[in-house]
């Protein structure tokens, strides 16, 4: 039986393309992918994300105890600050990406992938030190909504939970703050997976469609559209972000994936810290970027060919970019591969040009 979210039975009156995603019956689309991608890079979308995971770990040795289980560096943040990091396992493979939210020095919040959640508090209760932080899972009661694009921070402004007057940009990337939408207490953290201005609004369950229905109301004069999964993917896709089970995973470390970025070295250890360095020196695989001016989008698994016509490595996920008019792809290829690049589609090996991420530079 498929899981649902507060706002189940709201996608179903409004007519949402239903569809099993990580366990849970989850809306694909509403209106049509390309029509709500185009709202979140024009205007702003809502997203129902409530099937990902918070969990809040507190207690005096929180930051000490799970920095030795990221890649990141607790430390290093500010209370009121964000952080994408990594669970990594004895080998670097990938267990899960995140983001951990730091609320004080002995609270923190961390964000888990739906798919990953339960395995995730598992990996956490088997730690030999876990004992000295408490963990209180929120999963089944705390909603996660995403708004998310250009006119997104007008309407936060409107609603009193930023004051554009008196900061004009607006909230930094990654911060985080407690506040209150007409009534109802939220925490909003600005963060997301689009590349987009824009937040994710932490609500307790039976608030959630409340909040839903109010911000679609009042985001009206801003065009404000409810958008499904399938949009989130493109919108990713375009930015170069992972999607773990298929950019990453167990078997992919962060070095191979193009994340290094996200790991912090300068810690004294943290668990697979030690394969992560061998893997610095001598990568098992690299990461690529593809894209191809047609609309011959590549897709999960298909074969990578390199100049040599040698078969190098796989398509790990690609797409039709809307907002780019042509087909992108990423993949993970031998470290010895050499470009240019080309991609088994139906039997045909169609050239892609190697490209940096993100695809989608913004207007």
């Amino acid at each position: 039986m498929l899981k649902t979210t507060p706002l189940h039975q709201w996608h179903l009156d409004n007519k949402a393309k239903m569809l099993g995603f990580s366990g849970y019956d989850m809306p694909i689309q509403y209106a049509g992918v390309m029509q709500e991608h185009a709202t979140v890079r024009e205007d702003v979308g809502l997203f129902d994300v409530a099937h990902m995971g918070l969990l809040l770990v507190d207690g005096e040795k929180s930051i000490e105890v799970l920095n030795q289980l990221i890649t990141k560096d607790l430390n290093k943040l500010d209370d009121g600050r964000a952080v994408y990091t990594m669970f990594c396992n004895e080998n670097g493979g990938i267990l899960d990406d995140l983001i951990a939210y730091r609320a004080s020095s002995s609270k923190v919040y961390l964000v888990l992938n739906a798919g990953n959640k339960d395995a995730d508090l598992a990996h956490i209760l088997s730690f030999d030190n876990q004992h000295q932080m408490r963990l209180t899972s929120l999963f089944d009661d705390v909603s996660i909504l995403a708004l998310q694009g250009p006119r997104s921070f007008a309407l936060l402004n409107e609603l009193g939970v930023i004051d554009l007057k008196a900061n004009p940009e607006g909230p930094r990337p990654f911060d985080f703050i407690s506040s209150e939408i007409r009534g109802i207490s939220v925490q909003v953290a600005f963060t997301g997976y689009t590349g987009e201005k824009g937040c994710e609004i932490f609500v307790s369950n039976d608030q959630a469609e409340a909040l839903w229905t109010l911000l679609l109301e009042a985001g009206q004069p801003h065009n404000i559209k409810p958008c499904g999964l399938a949009a989130r993917d493109t919108l990713r896709l375009e930015m170069g972000y992972s999607l773990h089970g298929q950019d990453i995973s167990p078997e992919i470390s962060p070095i191979e994936a193009g994340l290094k970025w996200a790991v912090d070295f300068g810690k004294e250890a943290f668990l697979g810290k030690q394969a992560l360095e061998a893997h610095v020196k001598q990568p098992p695989r690299k990461w690529i970027g593809l894209k191809n001016d047609s609309k011959q989008a590549p897709r999960t698994g298909m074969k990578i060919f390199d100049a040599r016509d040698q078969e190098v490595g796989a398509i790990t996920s690609g797409t039709y970019a809307p907002s780019l008019g042509h087909a992108i792809g990423m993949g993970l290829v031998n470290t010895d591969a050499v470009a240019p690049f080309c991609v088994e589609i139906r039997k045909n090996k169609i050239p892609f040009e190697s490209t940096k991420r993100p695809f989608y530079k913004g207007q």
